[in-house]
């Protein structure tokens, strides 16, 4: 099952373009010999991001500030690698892709499920195994143990997600067996399905592992993730444009990070399961 999988019809919001801090970065504008071929401003690599997803991208002061995050990070040692300054093309969710194939950015980094209508329009590289899973108040959590235990239950979802997608489908599946359909809702941010379940609004939140364990571990007590209730199979991808010069130097220049232990130090101070980066193998 894929989650968070960019909606085609958003409307990408106007981008706000930050230069990240990097120690290693080239200075000015001028490329590097290890810059790859295809970056749309020379000496410097864009990211589309949208910063509300911690602890893969987020603001550092909750609305402002540096962007931190694996993820944000990640585009800062890719740029290192390459020699160049980093630059972040801060847009909504959904307009991430369309960000991306309008030119405003030469990659989209910003914890986004590989699938397969997205790898139709553009190219990817994976960085990271992921899946769905469910979040809810630690009572109701421990009770959930498969897809079929939300049947006539209030789940939310981030809307034009994939997570949206597949809970309307797993509803209709709940019905076809003679149960209780889900009562579905979406938020636009991430930030607001949490608080719906919060609130009593909903009962479970449907996010990714590396999101959910986040958002469990900052509301100790109130909530926590169901375990075994989705399977993780699929992966988190670097997106560039389709058929792009560039995706050859993203994939190769991901790898590297992998085998040099940067993405690992980043997992690690993040928090995250370092062999999940084991995509490479």
């Amino acid at each position: 099952m894929k989650l968070r999988v960019l909606g085609f019809a958003g409307v990408a919001a106007a981008a706000l373009v930050l230069t990240a801090c990097s120690s290693t970065a080239a200075s000015g504008g001028s490329a590097s010999s290890k810059a790859p071929a295809g970056l749309i401003q020379s000496g410097t690599l864009t990211a589309c991001i949208d910063p509300e997803y911690a602890p893969l991208e987020s603001y550092k002061n909750g609305s402002s500030g540096d962007i931190v995050g694996f993820d944000a990070d990640g585009v800062r040692a890719l740029a290192d690698h390459w020699g160049v300054k980093a630059k972040f093309a801060v847009t909504s969710f959904d307009g991430l892709m369309p960000g991306l194939n309008a030119g405003r950015c030469d990659i989209v980094w910003s914890g986004l499920y590989e699938s397969d209508a997205r790898k139709a329009i553009a190219d990817s590289s994976p960085y990271m195994q992921a899946g769905p899973t469910a979040v809810a108040a630690p009572g109701l959590a421990r009770k959930l143990g498969k897809q079929e235990d939300l049947c006539g239950l209030r789940v939310v979802t981030q809307s034009a997600s994939a997570n949206s997608t597949d809970v309307t489908e797993l509803s209709k599946k709940c019905v076809d067996q003679g149960k209780k359909e889900i009562t579905h809702s979406d938020y636009p941010q991430t930030a607001q399905t949490v608080l719906a379940v919060l609130n009593g609004k909903a009962d479970v939140l449907v996010e990714t592992n590396v999101g959910a364990a986040y958002i469990a571990s900052q509301n100790d007590g109130k909530l926590a993730v169901a375990k075994g209730v989705f399977p993780s199979e699929t992966t988190f991808g670097v997106f560039s444009r389709k058929g792009d010069k560039l995706s050859a130097s993203v994939a190769s220049g991901l790898k590297a990070l992998y085998d040099d232990g940067t993405l690992k130090k980043l997992a690690e101070q993040y928090k995250l399961d370092a062999a999940a980066l084991d995509v490479h193998n």
